[in-house]
């Protein structure tokens, strides 16, 4: 059986037929169900038939096959009470086995297996098609019934429609892709926790392989409870997206919100990490300094507006005591004066220069504080020669001051305040400034003590002295480089790992949508978040980034991929949105009862509760038109490594 369905033999329909694989007689069906007359001798010859297992009802006839029904197990059933259905049972319990068979019909214990009906395959202008419905169903008596492995289990599992599969490849093109579509293996069908038959010796598994473009710029939900596979499904999900940028030369980022440290660092269970696998286009960030990461902080003297925030959310978790100071310190900000909000030229001159005075006061403080100056950095701002030399005329702040010439500066400053009032205008310091001048001398205007800079102290960790760019900016041109990024948010005081994740996400997305806007072409990213009910979850606002980025990131080429143990969780409006649904193990019923609302995962809830096997999942994606009962492979690092080095 080819490995493609989208341009099959003539007699791609007979291939998917295995008279081996006989199970019994399709006694009857209708537009959604259908029972099947089986036997424990046919049953045992075809290796099984396990609960949601494919089967195929062809008619019995050698090459004359004009359409294959395709079914699923959903239960056995009871032998029904209308009397002109048990006689044609009794009819087909006579009947011979498909394929040969000298036992009679004492030999068998027969029985009746509830179906449902997922389609009907056919072929049209010379390619396989799958109706996701029947036609006619009036020779159903006729049928018999097979349980496909191997070859005719690949094909049905990795079918795609003529018409998806020819949108796929005008979306690969329009997304830059050239050649075949990628498409790589993930796993091999499996149907139950107890697997020793229909995957035991002897038996032909079939491999299923994800469609990489079904990922691209699309919604992705990974559900299942704690150490039954989720990460390992998103690394395979990682290696994919990475393969096919290399293998089809397109650059895609890949970011992941590495909550619990999984992804960058290597632990017993998962055996290896993707910073292992791709060591040359993996970049780690982490809040603290570690051997091997990037800090994820930002440089508090040059960043401004962002250090500041991070330090009034630490302020503001910390609980101290709010003196007058440190309230207007908490309320303060420090954007820089817009021209075409001032009046005239010498306005946007005078508000600049009093801002110029308000930062440098600022970045005083930090140093006053313990806060490392960048190497060579010297805090710098213009003055009034006038009052230049009112202050000290032996230093111009225009050609750069240390930490400590900018304290005794300021401390000249407070002691001569009223003076250069009287001189220059009360406008000259303004009231920020002089409570940044309050917390670098330690007194308040009254001239009591204050703690002043010593409140900063506890947080100068969350300071990169060494970092010269916005740290946002710097992951965005790894991302559009197509690196991998992770953040490691194991690490650090939780407040702030929530705020830098938002503001990371909030600029990716931006700048992305800013390209978009332009009408230029965004770089591919996907975004890969862990305990996703945190920040996608159903009462967050749908004005909040994650939302936003989830409703409308696709039109600017991000693709976000989103890992829960609860479905419930997420907000209703992204889950009926998202193109991919990959499931393992459910605890709960409402959960189940939740995901039961999509595609036909009902059909697998009491598989879903009851089989706890790692890596057994569920899988719908954008290009399969039905769920898929999969053993996803686990990640393997040295196979992995093996394939990025080409075998070296």
């Amino acid at each position: 059986m080819p490995n493609s369905t989208q341009n099959p033999a003539p007699d791609a329909l007979l291939q998917l037929v295995q008279p081996n694989q006989f199970v019994g007689w399709l006694g009857t069906a209708d537009y959604t169900r259908a029972l099947v007359l089986t036997s424990d001798v046919w049953k045992t010859r075809a290796k099984g038939v396990p609960h949601n297992c494919f089967l195929l009802a062809a008619a019995d006839g050698g090459t004359a096959v004009e359409e294959i029904m395709l079914l699923r197990v959903s239960g056995s059933a009871e032998v029904p009470a209308d009397a002109e259905l048990q006689v044609k049972l009794d009819k087909l319990k006579s009947r011979a086995p498909a394929g040969g068979g000298g036992q009679t019909v004492e030999e068998f214990q027969f029985g009746l297996l509830q179906c449902r009906v997922l389609g009907t395959f056919y072929l049209q202008d010379g390619k396989l098609r799958l109706g996701s419905d029947v036609e006619n169903f009036a020779q159903a008596a006729g049928l018999a019934v097979y349980r496909p492995e191997g070859a005719a289990l690949a094909a049905i599992v990795n079918y795609i429609s003529p018409s998806r599969a020819a949108a796929a490849e005008e979306e690969a093109r329009r997304l830059g892709l050239k050649g075949e579509l990628p498409r790589f293996p993930i796993g091999t069908v499996r149907y139950s926790s107890t697997d020793r038959l229909h995957r035991g010796a002897g038996a032909e598994r079939a491999v299923f392989h994800l469609n990489a473009v079904d990922f691209l710029a699309r919604r992705t939900a990974v559900f299942g409870m704690t150490r039954t596979g989720k990460s390992n499904t998103v690394k395979k999900l990682v290696s994919v997206v990475k393969h096919t940028s290399d293998d089809f030369k397109l650059r895609i980022g890949q970011i992941i919100y590495d909550l619990n440290g999984e992804y960058a660092n290597a632990n017993q269970q998962d055996q290896g990490s993707i910073a292992e696998v791709f060591p040359a286009d993996t970049i780690r960030y982490r809040m603290v300094p570690t051997t091997g990461f990037e800090l994820i902080l930002n440089n508090f003297f040059q960043q401004i507006s962002e250090g500041h925030s991070t330090l009034r959310g630490l302020l503001e978790a910390s609980k101290l005591p709010r003196s007058a100071d440190l309230e207007a310190f908490l309320s303060m900000d420090f954007v820089p004066p817009n021209k075409e909000d001032c009046s005239s030229d010498y306005e946007f001159q005078r508000q600049t220069s009093l801002f110029q005075l308000k930062l440098a006061a600022y970045q005083a403080v930090l140093a006053r504080a313990g806060y490392e100056l960048p190497p060579g950095f010297k805090i710098t701002f213009e003055v009034n020669p006038g009052i230049r030399n009112k202050i000290n005329p032996s230093v111009d702040p225009a050609n750069g001051l240390t930490a400590s010439q900018a304290y005794e500066w300021f401390y000249l400053v407070r002691q001569i305040q009223d003076e250069l009032i009287t001189t220059s205008g009360a406008s000259w310091i303004e009231p920020d400034t002089n409570v940044l001048i309050n917390l670098l001398l330690q007194k308040n205007d009254q001239g009591g003590y204050i703690p002043g800079f010593r409140l900063l102290q506890p947080f100068k960790d969350y300071h990169a002295p060494n970092r010269s760019t916005d740290v946002c900016d710097e992951i965005y041109n790894h991302l559009a480089a197509g690196k991998i990024v992770i953040l490691d948010l194991s690490v650090g005081d939780p407040v702030q790992r929530e705020r830098l994740g938002k503001r990371i996400a909030r600029h990716i997305f931006r700048s992305s949508m800013a390209t978009f806007n332009r009408g230029q072409y965004p770089p591919h990213v996907v975004v890969y978040v862990e305990e996703a009910h945190n920040i996608i979850g159903r009462n967050e606002p749908l004005t909040e980034i994650w939302p936003t980025i989830a409703k409308e990131g696709a039109k600017a080429r991000i693709a976000v991929v989103y890992a829960t143990q609860e479905v419930s969780t997420i907000h209703p409006n992204i889950l009926a949105n998202t193109e991919n649904i990959i499931v393992s193990h459910l605890n709960n019923h409402n959960e189940i009862s939740e995901l039961a609302k999509y595609y036909d995962f009902g059909d697998f809830a009491e598989s879903m509760i009851r089989a706890q096997d790692v890596g057994f999942a569920r899988v719908k994606t954008l290009s399969n038109p039905f769920v898929i009962p999969v053993q996803i492979d686990k990640f393997d690092p040295e196979k992995e490594k093996l394939r990025v080095t080409g075998g070296k």
